[in-house]
């Protein structure tokens, strides 16, 4: 069959997509780019917050308005939407053909092949899967670039979360599942693997001990992968362990994804965090002192219930000192199944947009700070791409995450490939992005 794919959401979702592509691949069925004109579509979906949970649906609408016009012949809807809705699905999207659950990906080439043949089909139950590394996979990064999920499932108990509820308890893959996978990732052309998780700071926790995580990263500092980062921490389980592992193995890129959410203590406990405002900042303080040149990526959410504006001005001011390099902002929204959904003082949406685009604003400004400070300095940067330019990053900058470095090509010179590494003179800054120039 002509399968077309489409998948959305987080890295840890587009994992199981790769796994998905994979063993479609391998049962013989021919891989699509677009939906229009293929037998089945599937969509590879997210739910976190509400805007995900809109954002999936109208995909898997547009792909029904293709197959009412005789223009595809089946949906197949997979993820996390269907992990959270199951067969409502059936209603809620007429003319879905098949429902496919977190715990079932490795089943998609039973599903459609079943729709296929006329049967609806409800793939559904408790979230307790995990790919290894004999999972076959086709990569949907560019191909000097995976992502390496360590863990799936989370036990924390963040009163906004919804996650335990889709992807189950913490499952921990094998030690050596993982190191084998990176070794066949780095013969295949891969020079930067991102660890992954929905907390990969608790990664072993369900096996072995706390530990775990930096014994990892110790044993892939022994591979020759050149860059290896580590996204998704808590920082309630960051130890001296890591960040002192981190500081000291050259493969592990100065760089460490460290989702705050907030920084008054109010905010924190109600969203069941089990950091302090204080914690967090002597975290950030020891991580600057011992990984050099680090750069810290971080999320915030405003709005969340009973957020007062002294508790907003707090983390305006925290953001405002330039603690956090790059920063994803989220505008709470309460999710059915949550504590934090039956909260009193539920803050209006409309303030919280008001103050998103506070943090945007500040977050600009310290970017553009940033790159005028960095002018003139050489760094050695990750080709991404080579087009009428070339788009690259430091070890600063995750992939489709924080900004990126365009470089000009210059007249008669030999332009890089993807997955080269080269040296550049930064020159300026453009919105969130750097510039540079090539040092021949």
């Amino acid at each position: 069959m002509n399968i077309a794919f489409i998948t959305l959401g987080c890295p840890k979702n587009l994992v199981d997509a790769e796994v998905m592509l994979g063993l479609l691949d391998r049962a013989g069925h021919r891989l699509v780019s677009e939906p229009d004109g293929a037998d089945v579509a599937v969509v590879n979906t997210c739910s976190f917050i509400a805007a995900a949970v809109q954002e999936s649906s109208d995909v898997v609408r547009r792909c029904l308005e293709l197959k009412a016009a005789g223009r595809l012949a089946r949906v197949v809807v997979a993820g996390c939407l269907s992990q959270r809705y199951g067969d409502q699905l059936f209603d809620s999207l007429s003319g879905v053909d098949g429902v496919v659950g977190c715990s079932h990906f490795e089943s998609i080439v039973d599903a459609v092949e079943r729709v296929w043949a006329g049967e609806r089909v409800l793939l559904l139950g408790p979230p307790v899967a995990i790919y290894d590394h004999t999972s076959p996979r086709i990569l949907g990064t560019p191909s000097h670039i995976a992502y390496v999920k360590i863990a799936e499932g989370c036990d924390n108990i963040c009163s906004y979360c919804t996650i335990p509820t889709l992807r189950g308890s913490l499952r921990s893959r094998a030690f050596d599942s993982i190191i084998t996978e990176a070794e066949e990732l780095e013969a295949s052309g891969v020079v930067e693997v991102n660890l992954i998780a929905q907390d990969t700071t608790a990664y072993g926790t369900d096996i072995a001990s706390k530990g775990m995580l930096a014994k990892l990263l110790v044993a892939l500092g022994e591979t020759r992968l050149p860059w290896v980062r580590l996204l998704y921490t808590h920082p309630a389980r960051v130890t001296e362990e890591l960040i002192d592992v981190m500081g000291s193995i050259p493969a592990i890129v100065p760089y460490i994804d460290l989702p705050v959410q907030h920084i008054s203590d109010a905010v924190l406990e109600r969203m069941r965090r089990r950091t302090s405002g204080g914690e967090i900042l002597r975290l950030i303080e020891r991580i600057r002192s011992v990984i050099p040149g680090v750069t810290i990526r971080s999320s915030v959410i405003v709005g969340f219930p009973g957020e007062t504006e002294k508790d907003f001005e707090e983390l305006r001011s925290f953001i405002c000192e330039g603690t956090i390099d790059h920063l994803g902002i989220f505008e709470y929204s309460p999710e059915s199944g949550t504590r934090a959904a039956t909260l009193d003082d539920q803050v209006p949406p409309e303030t919280s947009s008001a103050r998103a685009r506070v943090i945007v604003s500040a977050m600009k400004e310290l970017a553009l700070e940033r790159a005028g400070s960095l002018t003139g300095v050489h760094m050695r940067v990750l080709v991404d791409s080579v087009a009428e330019t070339v788009t690259a990053r430091t070890s600063g900058q995750a992939w489709e995450m924080d900004g990126v470095v365009q470089i000009p090509l210059h007249p008669g010179a030999a332009p890089p490939k993807p997955g080269d590494f080269v040296d550049i003179t930064v020159t300026g800054g453009s919105g969130f992005d750097l510039t540079g120039d090539l040092i021949a």
